[in-house]
């Protein structure tokens, strides 16, 4: 069997953690991914893939032998793409993985432009509020919303991601408006993550930085829910302006402690190293940071 198709198969194969799935993605047979599988091991004389009946692991040669793999398949693709690029439109597979929130606020109405751009282009976006580990995930693109420290990966600031702390009318009418970060001990919050405990908040204004434990009835891993949460009186929350700014504008939310900001966080791209982006990666990138600095985000007061 072809060595590169085999390798393929592989890769794929762990990405999507089944031979079935891989075939699907491959389109190809199932028996025929598990047999080209099983001659890449052969060929190479060890053992990539413990299989049992409901899971697949990596042995340590397979996990080593994975990363290998998946660069040099990157690089071969990446090469016939640039031999192609005098002559023809970006191609291939892109994948990107971005929180849910952003994808279906932001990705979802520029996809389609990005589609008319590079039509020749295969868009496969995972959205997930998981932080992911992007290589083995095989991502080419990772939207991140932070402030980033993991320097084994390249990453490339987009656009700003300001955040503001939003209550509903209702609630502020009943707990009261906060007139000082020290006043959220006595409010009800409600916190991004699934920690259990109090949340030690920090807020600035100009050089004055005040830290304070706040708590309340609901933690949860998606911005919207939150969004949503404080929609129905439940208590204050810490989002970034692209979630709230419609309610923002709408009254269904008002801004608290407008004065105070919370420590900046952006919207980054972030890339596995290589010494040269994949065109198409570059592309799309490129794309997303043009189209996000035209954004016009309203600041709330």
């Amino acid at each position: 069997m072809d060595r590169v198709e085999c390798m393929r198969a592989f890769i794929e194969t762990v990405r999507s953690n089944g031979f079935a799935a891989a075939a699907r993605t491959l389109d190809l047979p199932r028996s025929t991914v598990s047999k080209q599988v099983q001659a890449l091991e052969e060929v190479i004389g060890v053992q990539l893939l413990v299989r049992t009946t409901r899971s697949l692991h990596l042995t340590e040669a397979g996990a080593e032998y994975f990363e290998s793999a998946r660069d040099l398949l990157a690089a071969l693709d990446e090469a016939e793409q640039r031999a192609r690029d005098g002559v023809g439109e970006l191609r291939g597979v892109l994948r990107v993985n971005a929180p849910m929130s952003f994808g279906l606020r932001k990705l979802g109405p520029l996809i389609p432009r990005f589609h008319e751009l590079h039509p020749q282009i295969e868009l496969q976006l995972v959205l997930s509020d998981q932080q992911v580990d992007p290589v083995r995930g095989g991502f080419d693109v990772t939207i991140r919303i932070a402030s980033l420290t993991d320097s084994s990966m390249v990453a490339r600031t987009i656009a700003p991601a300001p955040r503001f702390l939003v209550a509903s009318p209702a609630y502020l009418e009943r707990a009261g408006m906060p007139e000082s970060p020290e006043d959220l001990a006595n409010h009800a919050f409600l916190g991004y993550g699934y920690l259990q405990s109090g949340v030690s908040l920090s807020l600035r204004r100009g050089q004055d930085t005040r830290r304070v434990q706040v708590t309340g009835p609901l933690h949860a891993n998606n911005g919207d829910f939150l969004a949503q949460a404080a929609e129905a009186g439940m208590g204050i929350a810490l989002l970034p302006s692209f979630i709230v700014d419609e309610a923002l504008s709408a009254g269904r939310l008002m801004a608290v402690l407008c004065e105070w900001q919370a420590p900046p966080i952006s919207i980054n791209a972030v890339y596995p190293t290589a010494r040269r982006l994949p065109q198409k990666t570059r592309a799309f990138i490129d794309f997303l940071a043009e189209a996000m600095s035209r954004a016009n985000e309203q600041m709330p007061c």
